[in-house]
């Protein structure tokens, strides 16, 4: 009996395509995350930048401030702590968490309070 190789390779091709696709699928879940706290990020420093520009140029005899990083604390109810390289007056903190909430509702998120914004199923509150 003849055994044809036709059918072999429609098999081994089926096969490889689900297993390529079943690890396309695990790293998805993975990687979908991780994408959506990196645009969050990305906002976040282009709000409190902008912001800190703002505020240097409208006040003059202000010296230059510089964010110079950001921290995100928590698992699904997230803190996004902005640091600066010196201490900001407390009368700009709330100028530098609106532009950031600002900010981050460009790219599609919903503000639930004063400095706290809902992007897809995760929470941020903004700290300075």
């Amino acid at each position: 009996m003849i055994i044809g190789r036709q059918g072999q390779v429609s098999a081994e091709f089926v096969l490889i395509v689900s297993f390529i696709l079943i690890i396309i699928l695990v790293f998805a879940s993975f990687i979908g995350p991780q994408m959506e706290e990196n645009n969050i990020i990305s906002s976040v420093r282009e709000g409190a930048s902008t912001a800190a520009t703002e505020i240097v140029y409208s006040n003059v005899s202000m010296q230059p401030i510089k964010l110079e990083s950001i921290r995100v604390t928590g698992e699904k109810d997230k803190t996004i702590t902005l640091v600066f390289d010196r201490p900001l007056p407390e009368n700009y903190k709330p100028f530098v968490i609106n532009r950031t909430i600002k900010s981050i509702l460009d790219i599609g998120g919903s503000q639930l309070n004063y400095n706290t914004v809902k992007v897809g199923d995760r929470t941020y509150t903004i700290v300075v």
